[in-house]
Protein backbone atom coordinates (compact mmCIF):
# COMPACT_ATOMS: atom_id res chain seq x y z
CA UNK A 1 0.00 0.00 0.00
CA UNK A 2 1.61 3.66 -0.97
CA UNK A 3 1.16 5.45 2.09
CA UNK A 4 0.90 8.94 0.54
CA UNK A 5 -2.20 9.78 0.17
CA UNK A 6 -3.98 6.95 1.73
CA UNK A 7 -6.56 6.92 4.27
CA UNK A 8 -6.02 5.35 7.41
CA UNK A 9 -8.06 4.86 10.60
CA UNK A 10 -6.35 4.47 14.00
CA UNK A 11 -7.90 3.27 17.34
CA UNK A 12 -6.78 4.94 20.61
CA UNK A 13 -5.01 7.56 18.17
CA UNK A 14 -4.75 10.31 20.80
CA UNK A 15 -3.04 7.54 23.61
CA UNK A 16 0.81 6.82 24.10
CA UNK A 17 1.65 4.47 21.45
CA UNK A 18 -1.37 5.72 19.01
CA UNK A 19 -0.10 9.55 18.72
CA UNK A 20 3.68 7.92 17.56
CA UNK A 21 1.81 6.05 14.89
CA UNK A 22 -0.38 9.03 13.66
CA UNK A 23 3.44 11.35 13.64
CA UNK A 24 4.32 8.59 11.15
CA UNK A 25 1.86 8.57 9.34
CA UNK A 26 1.38 11.67 8.63
CA UNK A 27 4.94 12.17 7.97
CA UNK A 28 4.03 10.04 5.19
CA UNK A 29 1.53 12.31 3.94
CA UNK A 30 -1.28 9.82 4.92
CA UNK A 31 -5.06 11.28 5.80
CA UNK A 32 -5.25 9.82 9.21
CA UNK A 33 -8.63 9.70 10.56
CA UNK A 34 -8.74 9.31 14.61
CA UNK A 35 -11.17 6.82 16.13
CA UNK A 36 -11.24 7.98 19.75
CA UNK A 37 -13.65 7.72 23.04
CA UNK A 38 -12.42 11.69 23.68
CA UNK A 39 -11.62 13.78 20.58
CA UNK A 40 -10.94 16.77 22.55
CA UNK A 41 -8.14 15.00 24.81
CA UNK A 42 -5.19 15.75 22.44
CA UNK A 43 -6.64 19.16 20.62
CA UNK A 44 -3.58 19.45 18.98
CA UNK A 45 -3.96 16.37 16.64
CA UNK A 46 -6.79 18.11 15.22
CA UNK A 47 -4.47 20.92 14.39
CA UNK A 48 -2.26 18.81 12.57
CA UNK A 49 -4.59 17.47 9.99
CA UNK A 50 -5.82 14.44 11.88
CA UNK A 51 -9.99 13.91 11.55
CA UNK A 52 -11.12 12.57 15.21
CA UNK A 53 -14.16 10.63 14.98
CA UNK A 54 -15.70 9.67 18.17
CA UNK A 55 -16.69 5.97 19.17
CA UNK A 56 -16.04 3.94 22.03
CA UNK A 57 -14.73 0.15 21.47
CA UNK A 58 -18.22 -1.25 23.10
CA UNK A 59 -20.22 0.76 20.37
CA UNK A 60 -19.91 -1.23 16.88
CA UNK A 61 -22.05 0.93 15.16
CA UNK A 62 -20.30 4.23 16.16
CA UNK A 63 -16.82 2.32 14.87
CA UNK A 64 -18.51 1.36 11.49
CA UNK A 65 -19.24 5.35 11.11
CA UNK A 66 -15.38 6.10 12.51
CA UNK A 67 -13.71 3.49 10.05
CA UNK A 68 -15.85 4.56 6.82
CA UNK A 69 -14.08 5.34 3.91
CA UNK A 70 -10.77 4.14 5.85
CA UNK A 71 -8.81 2.34 3.47
CA UNK A 72 -6.92 0.48 6.43
CA UNK A 73 -7.51 0.41 10.24
CA UNK A 74 -4.49 0.27 12.47
CA UNK A 75 -6.61 -1.13 15.94
CA UNK A 76 -4.57 -0.12 18.67
CA UNK A 77 -6.73 1.12 21.44
CA UNK A 78 -6.39 -1.35 24.01
CA UNK A 79 -6.46 -1.61 28.20
CA UNK A 80 -2.83 -1.69 29.63
CA UNK A 81 -3.10 -0.62 33.52
CA UNK A 82 -0.47 -1.22 36.51
CA UNK A 83 -3.48 0.10 38.47
CA UNK A 84 -6.10 -2.16 37.27
CA UNK A 85 -5.42 -6.32 37.85
CA UNK A 86 -9.44 -6.55 37.21
CA UNK A 87 -10.49 -9.42 34.47
CA UNK A 88 -13.92 -8.31 32.87
CA UNK A 89 -11.98 -4.67 32.28
CA UNK A 90 -9.34 -6.42 30.36
CA UNK A 91 -11.52 -8.66 28.74
CA UNK A 92 -14.04 -6.70 27.70
CA UNK A 93 -11.42 -3.83 26.21
CA UNK A 94 -9.03 -6.19 24.59
CA UNK A 95 -11.78 -9.02 24.05
CA UNK A 96 -15.16 -7.71 23.37
CA UNK A 97 -13.37 -4.21 22.01
CA UNK A 98 -11.09 -6.65 19.12
CA UNK A 99 -14.71 -8.35 17.92
CA UNK A 100 -16.36 -4.94 17.77
CA UNK A 101 -13.16 -3.23 15.96
CA UNK A 102 -13.24 -6.12 13.35
CA UNK A 103 -16.32 -6.05 12.96
CA UNK A 104 -17.03 -2.49 12.15
CA UNK A 105 -14.32 -2.46 9.94
CA UNK A 106 -15.88 -5.51 7.75
CA UNK A 107 -18.93 -3.72 8.00
CA UNK A 108 -17.37 -0.04 6.52
CA UNK A 109 -15.75 -2.30 4.02
CA UNK A 110 -12.08 -2.50 5.11
CA UNK A 111 -9.97 -5.16 3.84
CA UNK A 112 -6.61 -4.11 5.52
CA UNK A 113 -5.53 -4.04 9.09
CA UNK A 114 -2.52 -4.25 11.71
CA UNK A 115 -3.37 -5.15 15.09
CA UNK A 116 -0.89 -3.76 18.13
CA UNK A 117 -0.68 -6.99 20.08
CA UNK A 118 2.15 -7.87 22.21
CA UNK A 119 4.51 -9.70 23.61
CA UNK A 120 2.56 -10.57 26.62
CA UNK A 121 0.15 -12.86 24.52
CA UNK A 122 3.36 -15.62 25.03
CA UNK A 123 3.17 -18.54 27.39
CA UNK A 124 6.26 -19.59 29.35
CA UNK A 125 9.73 -18.59 28.60
CA UNK A 126 12.96 -19.46 25.97
CA UNK A 127 15.85 -18.80 24.81
CA UNK A 128 14.70 -17.35 21.94
CA UNK A 129 11.25 -16.44 21.47
CA UNK A 130 10.24 -16.68 18.28
CA UNK A 131 6.36 -15.43 16.45
CA UNK A 132 5.50 -19.13 16.02
CA UNK A 133 5.88 -19.43 19.75
CA UNK A 134 2.82 -21.17 22.16
CA UNK A 135 0.21 -18.52 23.41
CA UNK A 136 -1.76 -18.22 26.57
CA UNK A 137 -5.26 -20.16 26.36
CA UNK A 138 -8.70 -19.28 27.84
CA UNK A 139 -7.82 -21.95 30.43
CA UNK A 140 -4.62 -20.20 31.25
CA UNK A 141 -4.94 -19.56 35.37
CA UNK A 142 -6.16 -15.56 35.74
CA UNK A 143 -4.28 -14.79 38.21
CA UNK A 144 -4.40 -10.72 39.35
CA UNK A 145 -0.71 -10.30 37.00
CA UNK A 146 -1.92 -12.33 34.10
CA UNK A 147 -4.85 -10.62 33.43
CA UNK A 148 -3.78 -8.06 30.46
CA UNK A 149 -1.41 -11.22 29.09
CA UNK A 150 -4.29 -13.36 28.35
CA UNK A 151 -6.64 -10.78 27.26
CA UNK A 152 -3.90 -9.71 24.58
CA UNK A 153 -3.85 -13.44 23.89
CA UNK A 154 -7.11 -13.98 23.60
CA UNK A 155 -7.69 -11.08 21.27
CA UNK A 156 -5.09 -11.74 19.15
CA UNK A 157 -6.44 -15.24 18.29
CA UNK A 158 -9.95 -13.88 17.88
CA UNK A 159 -8.41 -11.13 15.40
CA UNK A 160 -7.15 -13.74 13.51
CA UNK A 161 -10.31 -16.00 13.62
CA UNK A 162 -12.41 -13.05 12.15
CA UNK A 163 -9.87 -11.81 9.74
CA UNK A 164 -10.12 -15.54 8.23
CA UNK A 165 -14.04 -14.90 8.28
CA UNK A 166 -13.90 -11.33 6.38
CA UNK A 167 -11.56 -11.63 4.23
CA UNK A 168 -9.43 -8.95 5.94
CA UNK A 169 -5.74 -8.68 5.15
CA UNK A 170 -4.19 -8.78 8.70
CA UNK A 171 -0.70 -8.32 10.69
CA UNK A 172 0.35 -8.36 13.96
CA UNK A 173 3.23 -6.59 15.22
CA UNK A 174 3.94 -7.63 19.36
CA UNK A 175 5.80 -5.42 20.84
CA UNK A 176 7.68 -5.57 24.34
CA UNK A 177 7.74 -2.89 26.93
CA UNK A 178 7.39 0.88 25.52
CA UNK A 179 8.96 3.81 26.49
CA UNK A 180 8.81 7.07 25.07
CA UNK A 181 6.96 10.64 25.26
CA UNK A 182 3.28 10.37 26.24
CA UNK A 183 3.81 7.29 28.83
CA UNK A 184 1.61 6.84 31.30
CA UNK A 185 3.42 3.54 32.59
CA UNK A 186 7.19 3.31 32.28
CA UNK A 187 8.84 6.52 32.25
CA UNK A 188 6.83 8.05 34.76
CA UNK A 189 8.11 5.51 37.32
CA UNK A 190 11.43 5.96 35.99
CA UNK A 191 11.64 9.07 36.45
CA UNK A 192 10.61 8.91 40.38
CA UNK A 193 13.99 7.29 40.54
CA UNK A 194 16.28 9.34 38.65
CA UNK A 195 14.72 12.68 39.04
CA UNK A 196 15.29 12.91 43.27
CA UNK A 197 17.72 13.92 45.20
CA UNK A 198 19.17 10.77 44.48
CA UNK A 199 19.86 9.20 41.65
CA UNK A 200 18.76 5.46 41.88
CA UNK A 201 21.30 3.67 39.21
CA UNK A 202 19.49 0.47 38.36
CA UNK A 203 22.60 -2.20 37.39
CA UNK A 204 21.81 -5.45 36.34
CA UNK A 205 18.44 -5.84 35.62
CA UNK A 206 17.92 -7.65 32.19
CA UNK A 207 14.26 -6.39 30.33
CA UNK A 208 13.91 -5.60 26.43
CA UNK A 209 12.09 -2.21 25.77
CA UNK A 210 11.28 -0.66 22.45
CA UNK A 211 11.45 2.59 21.66
CA UNK A 212 7.57 4.07 20.70
CA UNK A 213 8.31 5.74 17.71
CA UNK A 214 10.53 2.36 16.24
CA UNK A 215 7.29 0.11 17.01
CA UNK A 216 5.22 2.75 14.68
CA UNK A 217 7.72 3.04 12.10
CA UNK A 218 7.27 -0.83 12.41
CA UNK A 219 3.25 -0.50 11.87
CA UNK A 220 3.88 1.87 8.90
CA UNK A 221 6.11 -0.75 7.17
CA UNK A 222 3.69 -3.46 7.22
CA UNK A 223 0.82 -1.59 6.02
CA UNK A 224 3.23 -0.90 2.79
CA UNK A 225 4.90 -3.83 2.41
CA UNK A 226 2.59 -6.82 1.03
CA UNK A 227 5.04 -10.13 2.26
CA UNK A 228 3.72 -8.49 5.96
CA UNK A 229 -0.13 -9.71 4.87
CA UNK A 230 -0.73 -13.25 7.16
CA UNK A 231 2.05 -12.15 9.79
CA UNK A 232 3.14 -11.34 12.90
CA UNK A 233 6.24 -9.51 13.44
CA UNK A 234 7.94 -9.22 17.50
CA UNK A 235 8.83 -5.69 17.29
CA UNK A 236 11.07 -5.67 20.15
CA UNK A 237 14.29 -4.23 21.77
CA UNK A 238 17.45 -6.40 22.66
CA UNK A 239 17.71 -8.39 25.83
CA UNK A 240 20.22 -5.94 27.68
CA UNK A 241 20.97 -4.83 31.31
CA UNK A 242 18.94 -1.49 32.03
CA UNK A 243 22.33 -0.34 32.92
CA UNK A 244 22.34 1.00 28.99
CA UNK A 245 19.44 2.87 29.24
CA UNK A 246 20.21 4.28 32.58
CA UNK A 247 23.54 5.63 30.73
CA UNK A 248 21.85 6.67 27.73
CA UNK A 249 19.27 8.93 29.82
CA UNK A 250 21.52 11.24 31.28
CA UNK A 251 23.70 11.41 28.12
CA UNK A 252 20.65 11.77 26.08
CA UNK A 253 19.79 15.30 28.15
CA UNK A 254 17.62 13.44 30.64
CA UNK A 255 17.89 15.07 34.53
CA UNK A 256 19.40 13.13 37.23
CA UNK A 257 19.86 13.70 40.92
CA UNK A 258 23.04 15.40 42.20
CA UNK A 259 23.62 12.44 44.44
CA UNK A 260 24.14 8.56 42.74
CA UNK A 261 23.00 5.65 44.54
CA UNK A 262 24.21 2.61 42.38
CA UNK A 263 21.44 0.00 43.26
CA UNK A 264 22.71 -3.50 41.59
CA UNK A 265 19.94 -6.14 41.20
CA UNK A 266 21.08 -9.12 38.99
CA UNK A 267 17.58 -10.64 37.96
CA UNK A 268 16.40 -11.03 34.28
CA UNK A 269 12.38 -9.93 34.33
CA UNK A 270 11.70 -10.95 30.26
CA UNK A 271 12.78 -13.70 27.75
CA UNK A 272 14.15 -12.85 24.43
CA UNK A 273 12.03 -12.29 21.52
CA UNK A 274 13.55 -12.50 18.07
CA UNK A 275 13.07 -9.84 16.47
CA UNK A 276 15.02 -11.11 12.99
CA UNK A 277 11.90 -11.33 10.99
CA UNK A 278 10.78 -7.75 11.07
CA UNK A 279 13.97 -6.61 10.70
CA UNK A 280 14.30 -9.09 7.33
CA UNK A 281 10.75 -8.79 6.10
CA UNK A 282 10.43 -4.94 7.15
CA UNK A 283 13.96 -3.73 6.77
CA UNK A 284 12.94 -2.43 10.66
CA UNK A 285 15.38 -0.89 13.07
CA UNK A 286 15.42 -1.19 16.35
CA UNK A 287 17.19 2.26 17.67
CA UNK A 288 19.30 2.38 20.76
CA UNK A 289 18.52 3.83 23.80
CA UNK A 290 20.44 6.99 22.49
CA UNK A 291 19.06 7.62 19.86
CA UNK A 292 15.42 6.89 21.15
CA UNK A 293 15.80 8.65 24.38
CA UNK A 294 17.51 11.71 22.74
CA UNK A 295 14.11 12.46 20.43
CA UNK A 296 11.45 11.40 23.34
CA UNK A 297 12.71 14.39 25.31
CA UNK A 298 12.76 16.70 22.18
CA UNK A 299 8.83 15.72 21.72
CA UNK A 300 8.66 16.28 24.99
CA UNK A 301 9.85 19.57 25.36
CA UNK A 302 7.44 20.07 21.97
CA UNK A 303 10.00 20.01 19.49
CA UNK A 304 9.12 19.20 15.38
CA UNK A 305 10.98 16.50 14.27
Amino acid sequence: MNLDGATIAVTGATGFLGRYIVRVLLQRRSRVIGVVRNPDRVPELARQGVELRKADLRELARLAEGFAGAEAVVSNAALFSLSNMNWESHHGANVTGTRNVFEAAAQAGVRRMIQVSSVAVYQGRTRAVREDHLQHTETSRRWPWKVYRISKALSEQLAWRLAARHGIELTTVRPCGIYGAFDPNFIPMYRRLVEGRVYIKLLGVQCPLVYAGDVAEGIALCLERTVAIGKAYNLTGDLESLRHFVDAWPAAGGATGKVTMPLPLPVRLSAFYDNGSAKRDLGWVNRSYHEGLREMLALERGATL
